[in-house]
């Protein structure tokens, strides 16, 4: 497997695949299952439900919907929040959301997201370099289960600097 097979799935909804008009629930669920299902390890594996979305709703993660209905500033939110749930509680993700969510009519969400999409292609790219130094080695049961540590121990890392950062604030 090359490393670029692990990351050509990953990611948050590029700005391309944000619909012109606004959502309502079951079509935020229907696009994100359709973007992010092929990163599931196995079918029963949930993308964003409904509790999920009520939940992040009340915990204030974004702002208040309108109408029912989600507007790409609200997509481009939760596709962050999806991002990070998998290594930040709610609260590290509240936080982190907050200068994003509290903001005056000066910032733009969307250049926010612009600009988090041109970090994550060099993010991206610095770590295919690392996963094809893992990967293209001839390995055997104990180098795979030294390499799959080397990752977990990276993924800790870089888990503790976001935590860091959060606490920092």
């Amino acid at each position: 497997m090359k490393a670029k097979n692990i990351t050509e799935t990953e990611g948050t909804l590029p700005r391309d695949v944000l619909p012109t008009i606004d959502l309502y629930m079951d079509q935020v669920i229907q696009l994100f299952e359709q973007h992010y299902g092929k990163m599931k390890r196995d079918e029963d594996e949930t993308i964003l439900t409904k509790t999920m979305i009520n939940n992040y709703a009340k915990g204030k993660l974004f702002h208040p919907v309108k109408n029912k209905k989600y507007t790409n500033e609200h997509l481009m939110l939760l596709s962050l929040i999806y991002e990070m749930k998998g290594l930040l509680s709610i609260n590290d993700i509240k936080e982190t959301l907050r200068p994003l969510n509290e903001s005056d009519e000066t910032f733009s969400l969307e250049d926010f997201y612009e600009a988090y999409q041109v970090q994550k292609v060099k993010n991206l790219e610095a770590f295919e370099v690392q996963a094809e130094t893992l990967l293209n080695k001839e390995t055997n049961d104990v180098q795979r289960a030294l390499a799959i540590a080397s990752a977990v121990h990276m993924s800790h890392l870089y888990q503790r600097l976001a935590q860091k950062l959060i606490d920092e604030t």
